[in-house]
């Protein structure tokens, strides 16, 4: 009896390691086959590109700096920066901090009027991570409020309850990012409205 019992269990086990090892097949070449194909659609620009001449690196981040002096200077009430998407990936390039275990490989970027594709890929130590990719919206109004509608990994979607955390997290980043930015007038001006376009993001400040 107790060797019937045995058996059955040991079946039951091997059963669920080959169903685990199929799904996690199945998945691999899913996701294998979603980033070589998305990756090269048109429209998309990666921080990969932008780097791979550091003069044209070191280029952007001077044009970037003009521009801001420029925007935060200038006397008229109310003006405006723009930033192309190459500078965008710069500044992001930038911005995310490599320290700790998780660092930032490479980022891209898919704009497109009203809502920008936001890629990240990370690796945890020597792991490489699958990218994550943020959906960022701005609502058709005069606001300087952006935010993430939804979080992707790779081609998969998040469980509902760990999307909305991971969601609601990055929301209440970028909101406290923008307050702190115009409570400290940082820019000399405060951020009144941000338009994502299709391959430029236009800031509209006023004194």
């Amino acid at each position: 009896m107790f060797k019937k019992v045995f058996k059955t269990l040991l079946l039951l086990f091997l059963l669920i390691i080959l169903a685990l090892t199929v799904i996690a097949f199945v998945s691999y070449r899913r996701y294998s086959k979603w980033e070589k194909e998305e990756l090269s659609k048109p429209g998309i620009i990666c921080t990969s590109d932008i780097t791979q001449e550091s003069s044209g690196e070191e280029g952007l981040g001077t044009v970037i700096e003009d521009k801001i002096k420029k925007f935060a200077l200038s006397d008229t009430k109310t003006d405006f920066v723009v930033l192309t998407e190459d500078e965008m990936l710069y500044l992001l390039l930038e911005n995310f901090t490599n320290e700790g275990d998780v660092k930032v490989e490479d980022i891209c970027l898919k704009p497109s009027k009203g809502i920008w594709q936001l890629y990240l890929k990370t690796k945890y130590k020597k792991i490489s991570l699958p990218w994550l990719v943020l959906d960022i919206v701005k609502d058709n109004i005069e606001t300087a409020e952006v935010y993430v509608r939804e979080v992707h990994l790779g081609d998969l979607e998040f469980p509902a309850f760990l999307e909305s955390w991971v969601r609601d997290d990055l929301n209440r980043g970028i909101s406290d990012g923008i307050i702190m930015l115009n409570e400290n007038n940082f820019l000399g001006r405060r951020i009144d409205n941000i338009e994502l376009l299709e391959d430029r993001v236009i800031f509209k400040g006023t004194r």
